[in-house]
């Protein structure tokens, strides 16, 4: 019975470390979305884009010039405009721009919501 644990100071230690983790997750949603549509890196791959032109208005992200290649090249299949370009132009490589297609829309979405604007104010003032 010589040491008494003081549940008041450990209940409080534990709040502080929740809160911590919470400002740290909350910073990394904030960084990654906010940071994730910079037009001097291709929104597809992450490199970055050398002489940032203005993409054409089929381009829906900011693309390097392979990746750009790619999405046309998936654009002109999912339109029904002649055959693979290339032997990796298979249905799992339509699907895989069709669901990184539906991710940055979802992306997008989050960005334009109140709750992501809140979230920006508040790492904005933390900073």
């Amino acid at each position: 019975m010589a040491e008494i644990i003081d549940l008041n100071l450990r209940h409080k230690h534990q709040r502080r470390k929740l809160e911590d983790q919470a400002k740290q997750r909350a910073a990394a949603v904030a960084s990654a979305l906010s940071c994730g549509l910079c037009p001097r890196r291709c929104a597809h791959c992450g490199m970055a884009i050398e002489n940032p032109v203005i993409p054409p208005p089929e381009a829906p992200y900011p693309f390097c010039s392979p990746c750009l290649e790619e999405y046309q090249a998936f654009r002109r299949l999912e339109d029904g405009q002649g055959e693979p370009e290339a032997y990796w132009h298979s249905p799992r490589w339509a699907e895989m721009w069709r669901y990184w297609l539906k991710h940055m829309k979802a992306c997008d979405d989050f960005r334009s919501s109140a709750e992501f604007l809140r979230l920006m104010r508040e790492h904005q003032e933390q900073s």
